[in-house]
Order: C-alpha cells, then sequence, then structure tokens
C-alpha cells in the first residue's frame, strides 16, 4: 500500500494596511497596504521563493490582492485565483467606516457577534467561514497534491478555520489571533490535516489603536 502524499499549503492573512483615519475597513474599497505592509508582503514572498508554490488563491479587497501580487512576484510559474471563498467576514459590513472606540456606542450588535459568532442574520457562523476557506484549499490539494499553494485571506476567516481544525469553541474566534502578515502553515497527508504551525509576520504590525479591536473588519 501507497504511503499518502505529503502536501504543505500556507494560508497567509493579509499584510499591514495604510489606515490614517484608524477606522474598521471590512469590505470598503480602497485601503492597500501600508510601507510596512508592502515590507511584510516582500517578506513573505522571499520565504515562499524558495517553496514549491504552483498557486495563489486570494480575496477580492485590494489589501488582500496586493499581498498575493508581491508573494507572486518571487514565485515562478504560479498563477493567482480571486475567490470570495477567501474574502473578508460578511460581520465586517457592519462594523466597517467606525473607528474602534466607537464600537460599543455606534456598532452595539458587536456585543452578540462576541458571545456567539453566527447568532445574527447579517453574522456568519464560525463553521460557514471555515468551510468557505476550506474550498481553495482542497482545491490546492486535488489540483498539486506534494507541491502545494497559498490562500491570502482576512482574520476572522482564517482564525475560523483554525479553531474548527482544533476542535475550539467557537467564542474562541478572537482570541486565537493571526497577525496582519502571519500564516499558518499547513501538513496534510493525503487529504487529512496533521498539523497547524502559526508563524507571525518577520516584520511586526503596529497595534491597533483604541480599547476595542473587532478582528472581523479590521482583518
Amino acid at each position: 500500500m501507497s504511503e499518502p502524499v505529503h502536501t504543505r499549503l500556507y494560508l497567509v492573512r493579509h499584510c499591514d494596511v495604510h489606515n490614517p483615519q484608524g477606522v474598521l475597513y471590512g469590505h470598503l474599497p480602497h485601503f492597500k497596504l501600508s510601507s510596512k505592509g508592502e515590507d511584510q508582503a516582500h517578506a513573505l514572498g522571499r520565504f515562499f521563493a524558495s517553496t514549491a508554490v504552483r498557486r495563489i488563491y486570494t480575496s477580492p479587497l485590494e489589501r488582500a490582492a496586493q499581498t498575493a501580487a508581491i508573494i507572486a512576484s518571487y514565485v515562478t510559474n504560479a498563477d493567482i485565483v480571486t475567490t470570495d471563498d477567501l474574502v473578508e467576514a460578511r460581520f465586517g459590513r457592519y462594523l466597517q467606516g467606525v473607528r474602534p472606540r466607537d464600537v460599543p456606542w455606534r456598532r452595539p450588535l458587536w456585543f452578540l457577534h462576541m458571545a456567539w459568532p453566527g447568532l445574527l442574520r447579517r453574522d456568519e457562523s464560525v463553521a460557514t467561514m471555515a468551510e468557505r476557506v476550506e474550498r481553495p484549499l482542497r482545491a490546492l490539494l486535488d489540483d498539486f497534491p506534494g507541491e502545494g499553494g497559498i490562500c491570502v485571506s482576512h482574520g476572522d476567516p482564517i482564525q475560523a478555520f483554525w479553531i474548527r481544525a482544533e476542535n475550539r469553541p467557537a467564542y474562541a474566534l478572537h482570541r486565537l489571533q493571526c497577525a496582519k502578515g502571519g500564516r499558518l502553515d499547513l501538513d496534510y497527508a493525503g487529504g487529512a490535516l496533521k498539523r497547524i504551525t502559526y508563524e507571525p509576520p518577520s516584520v511586526q504590525s503596529t497595534a491597533e489603536a483604541g480599547p476595542v479591536q473587532p478582528d472581523a473588519s479590521q482583518a
């Protein structure tokens, strides 16, 4: 009986964002990488240059697409595919445009989302986010076994995949953090996920200001 094929995939959070007004940007357009974010993306590109990556899936939002494009500039023969499966959490639309310190009084449904992600109609459950993130990961496993690829997404969808893979409760969504420019290294044997390793960004992000840091729209 043959041994299962070992494949390493990478789940990358987009890099640091230029956000001079300090708002939660959610699904808003025109939020590009900051200079620090570009440095983070180039650092990721240098790392991926020595891997067997064959394809990069990315969220359509500008900060993720820009991260993917910089990474791709270092990787030979890796195409970029945009997919809504990796887009920001749906709840980000509710929070976007507000500063974190104003969330408690301007976006009070945030507290219900924190306590029970997916309870509100405008929200997504952890399972729903994890399932959509897993679709492009499965496509990479099917199309490039033994070689692998990258998915570039946002904080909440990545963390939803992470906590479900580790059988953590839904309320852990905002307690297990993948920083901007960080990545999860996913080791598969055949189609089975065997190990998750978190690698923080090599260029550290600046801390988000304010007492409330809702990753669903900062992601």
